[in-house]
């Protein structure tokens, strides 16, 4: 049998050029940027408000949305405006087609799914420094915000998914829906990226001093930090062929299992998605047109995908960074770039990389200002974030896309499993308080770290449980991929961050690093040399049958063995990691061990 294609029919995006794709494809190709300098994110020490270099979705077209979406059942936040307008265009764009595709008609038994793709939700709705977690807004919560969405627009909350894997959310995304489709989950799913700036995201950024001042300049020798930006993006992919759609041919992620805040120094993490990605479209090097990379500007990011083409043997493919044309945005910069791909990949040209003039990193980069024409078959689009966690996609024209061999959903079985919560980490004496359990848990384990001391509670609890998980296990860096799935995202201490800009000393780096959930996955990753798949969903509860269900796909589309499933939530005074170790049914045994224990 031959695999199932995945068609991308239809999409829509608002960004600070403005809403819908024809008018940010016309400002690009005009030159445009909509990055420039904007107020009310950070102020100095005296108070004096301090311009940061971003780009903003204009508020006149937040106050349409306002409009158009004025009669729902609930009131959108600003964000969920901008996914539901983002969202509601690429409907559009399908029916221009003649599909009525996600327009919430009566239609047939097709399955249809949602997923949510973001960095940090609705995070910016929160104002109040010391607000307790009873008093937190549900819309706080990023699944209430995707089964907002899903309702709008006629799906069941059981099929509706949300992903925060830092920056590379929007490219996560697509290949989790694509393999929705090609393992026959799905008929049809759209992914919908979204990301707001608040000053929560600017003052974090801030911290690292990582934003530049000026326009960004992506692999420039003079390039001195990125901008941020917000947008919302839409595409709809399908497993019915649609006449000119290009075909999502490829994809994977991987981890860097190097440093939770700074990219791999060889690029290594970051080839193994490149490289995994175009061994699942089935082409090879020569086959690829250009390359879109994540391109921050910030010094160690170009430096490492730098590094990572030229591992891929992609020195002399043409590549480009799309940041300088609406700053980063986050969990959306996957999805806006994707599509800026295809339009590139239908029309023939290649835009250039604004603000480059000479090569600033180790590796050659064919990277250019100016745009040009080339000839178009597959394109790989990357994306690299916090974390650690790298992903990577193949777009194919469709007359290029190759018929391949179809693969089955393994069977999985379990082999290890292990709970930790307060029952399981109290002895029954002594202090009873997290902090003190977890620490003595940590030292009677035998562990050297000291690391783990500077870690959020969220990744102390997730590493003690993988630490008692994998126990006396070996296995090499590619055999082992991490699928974690928890309620609140990183909540707990997104509240120590807020605290801290608001009423405390400010932003901190080390604080502001675990504002991602995926951190813990990143720092499970760093300590076993996990450099498999990592990936990070976000429920309102443990949807434990579809995290095992998409970890058997994981093991089926990777050259994983093995895959560390589970729940690892940390709000407040609850918490609970609830972790399962799966294999391959007819794998045999244990990862370094000759028996099969489950």
């Amino acid at each position: 049998m031959v695999r199932k294609k995945v068609y991308v029919i239809a999409g829509g995006m608002i960004t600070s050029l403005g809403r819908g794709m024809d008018r940010n494809v016309a400002a690009i190709r005009s030159g445009f940027t909509g990055v420039s300098l904007h107020g009310g994110f950070l102020k100095d020490g005296d108070g004096k408000d301090i311009p940061v270099m971003c780009g903003l979705v204009p508020e006149g077209i937040v106050r349409t949305l306002e409009e158009e979406f004025a009669s729902g059942e609930k009131k959108l936040t600003r964000l969920e405006l901008l996914a539901a307008g983002a969202l509601s265009d690429a409907v559009s764009d399908a029916g221009s087609r003649g599909r009525e595709t996600c327009s919430g008609k009566e239609r047939s038994t097709e399955r249809r799914a949602l997923v949510l793709s973001s960095t940090k939700g609705n995070i910016g709705i929160l104002k109040e420094p010391d607000c307790g977690i009873p008093d937190l807004p549900e819309d706080v919560f990023p699944d209430v915000t995707a089964k907002k969405i899903g309702r709008l627009f006629g799906y069941s909350p059981d099929d509706v998914y949300t992903v925060s894997n830092a920056c590379i959310s929007g490219v996560s995304s697509m290949v989790v829906a694509k393999r929705f489709i090609e393992y026959g989950l799905y008929d049809e799913v759209a992914v919908v990226g979204a990301d707001e700036l608040s000053e929560f995201i600017v003052s974090g950024f801030a911290s690292f001093r990582s934003l530049s001042p000026e326009p960004c300049r992506p692999y420039d020798a003079s390039r001195c930090g990125l901008n941020l930006g917000e947008a919302a993006a839409a595409v709809i992919l399908s497993s019915r062929p649609e006449s000119g759609a290009i075909v999502l041919s490829g994809g994977s992620v991987s981890d860097d299992a190097n440093h939770i805040s700074g990219p791999s120094r060889t690029g290594d993490g970051l080839y193994f998605a490149m490289r995994d990605a175009m061994e699942d479209a089935g082409v090879s090097r020569e086959d690829i047109s250009f390359v879109s990379l994540h391109g921050t500007a910030t010094v160690y990011n170009d430096e490492m995908e730098s590094k990572a083409v030229s591992l891929a043997g992609l020195s002399e493919t043409p590549v480009q960074s799309l940041k300088p044309y609406t700053g980063h945005t986050l969990g959306a910069s996957g999805v806006v770039e994707t599509l800026f791909c295809i339009r590139q990949m239908q029309s023939g040209e290649l835009w250039g990389t604004p603000g480059f003039r000479e090569s600033g990193v180790p590796m050659p980069l064919d990277v250019s200002a100016e745009s040009k024409r080339i000839g178009m078959r597959h394109c790989i689009k990357t994306a690299s974030g916090f974390g650690g966690c790298n992903a990577a996609i193949v777009l194919s024209l469709p007359e290029y896309a190759a018929d391949l061999p179809a693969k089955d959903l393994v069977e999985t079985a379990v082999l290890r499993r292990t709970v930790l919560d307060r029952g399981t980490l109290s002895s029954g004496s002594g202090p009873e308080d997290f902090h003190s359990l977890i620490r003595e848990k940590f030292r009677s384990s035998g562990l050297n770290d000291m690391k783990f001391y500077k870690m959020d509670d969220m990744c102390k609890l997730g590493y003690i449980a993988s630490h008692i998980l994998l126990e006396g296990l070996q296995f090499s860096p590619e055999d082992m991929a991490v699928v974690l799935q928890n309620r609140s995202a990183s909540l707990d201490s997104d509240l120590k961050h807020l605290h801290n800009i608001l009423s405390g000393p400010g932003a901190s780096p080390a604080v502001f690093v675990y504002t991602l959930p995926n951190v813990a996955s990143g720092e499970i990753s760093i300590r076993y040399r996990i450099k498999g798949e990592n990936t990070f969903f976000i429920s309102s509860s443990y949807r434990k049958k579809d995290l095992e269900t998409y970890a058997a796909a994981v093991l089926s589309s990777s050259r994983a063995k093995y895959c560390i499933v589970g729940w690892l939530e940390f709000l407040g005074e609850e918490y609970e990691a609830d972790f399962e170790l799966l294999g391959k049914k007819d794998g045999g045994s244990e990862p370094g061990t000759g028996k099969y224990n489950h």
